[in-house]
């Protein structure tokens, strides 16, 4: 169930800024009173700097690390990089819940499958997932619920072009792929992503790198 989770985690145990979250983590878990959620995001193929934080970048691939947590408190988020880590930042209000969302869609959540874009294959006509060079892609664990974890890649929630003009001899792909966006951002996932997402940002310069 964790097996994304581990990956993340484990194989990476040999780094400091990894063995802290962990750390946090499993401290969190050890109480049945708080609800975990993991949310890193990733950008393949960025160029990202960070002054003072040379190593921030990692390969044009930088990252961030979050872990939020709810118990009967309130909610709460800190935040993991190469750099380092940030304070722990409480949430006082949500823009829909995710804790909500997940304990009102728990199953449904465990069960989703995106349908990323598709391509036409012009030498044997056949219809196959593409993929984009260039895109964030996020990762979701969910430690304290039987929800196996979620790799999402942000072209699954593009918006849908009414223009069909543009479209002129793909009107196949336009229609199988206006379904696919349209089911991807009715998802609970969608919902998660968004709130997490929005959080973050509005929290942008408290969660700041301190050591």
């Amino acid at each position: 169930m964790y097996k994304l989770f581990f990956f993340i985690f484990l194989a990476l145990s040999y780094s400091p800024i990894f063995s802290q979250s962990q750390n946090l983590i499993d401290s969190l878990r050890s109480n049945n009173e708080n609800k975990v959620i993991v949310f890193k995001t990733n950008c393949t193929g960025c160029i990202v700097t960070d002054k003072p934080c040379e190593i921030y970048v990692e390969n044009g691939n930088p990252w961030n690390l979050y872990v939020i947590w709810n118990n009967a408190n309130g909610s709460y988020i800190k935040k993991f990089n190469n750099c380092g880590s940030s304070e722990i930042v409480s949430i006082r209000k949500w823009k829909d819940d995710p804790f909500y969302i997940i304990n009102s869609n728990e199953s449904v959540i465990d069960t989703t499958q995106l349908k990323y874009p598709l391509s036409l294959n012009l030498e044997d006509s056949t219809w196959y997932e593409t993929g984009i060079n260039h895109y964030n892609y996020y990762e979701l664990s969910f430690p304290s619920y039987d929800i196996e974890d979620k790799l999402i890649r942000d072209y699954a929630f593009q918006e849908t072009k009414s223009d069909e003009q543009f479209f002129v001899g793909n009107k196949d792909e336009f229609d199988r792929n206006e379904k696919r966006y349209a089911f991807n951002n009715s998802t609970s996932i969608k919902k998660i992503l968004d709130s997490l997402l929005l959080t973050i940002e509005k929290k942008e310069k408290k969660l700041r790198i301190i050591e």
